[in-house]
């Protein structure tokens, strides 16, 4: 599996415009071949900075889509970002899942 992380910060007078944007960008993410799963985050200390969380089964797919028309249309949005994007890509070897669960007598 392989994560994808797309961190941006807008310009604040631009904010709706992008995340508007971005939030088209999600859909067709999750619609792409070898997306499992896409969302938007938000910076609770930052308010004009975001990340493009998404998960891939495979890292070819992840290529294709960030070499894609679709994610171009995402580059031509840098006059309404601060600065470049940054994407990070994570190759995940094992997952391991576990409830947090509050185990305190009450």
């Amino acid at each position: 599996m392989l994560t994808a992380s797309l961190w941006f910060r807008v310009q604040p007078h631009k904010r709706a415009e992008v995340l508007s944007a971005v939030d088209a960008l999600v859909e067709r993410m999750r619609l792409a071949r070898g997306c499992g799963r896409s969302r938007v985050l938000a910076d609770v200390e930052d308010g004009n900075a975001f990340t493009v969380a998404s998960e891939w089964t495979d890292p070819d797919c992840a290529e294709a889509f960030f070499q894609s028309r679709e994610f171009q249309i995402f580059r031509g949005m840098r006059i309404l970002l601060r600065e470049e994007p940054t994407i990070v890509l994570d190759d995940v070897r094992a997952r391991v899942t576990r409830l947090v669960r509050n185990n305190s007598a009450s």
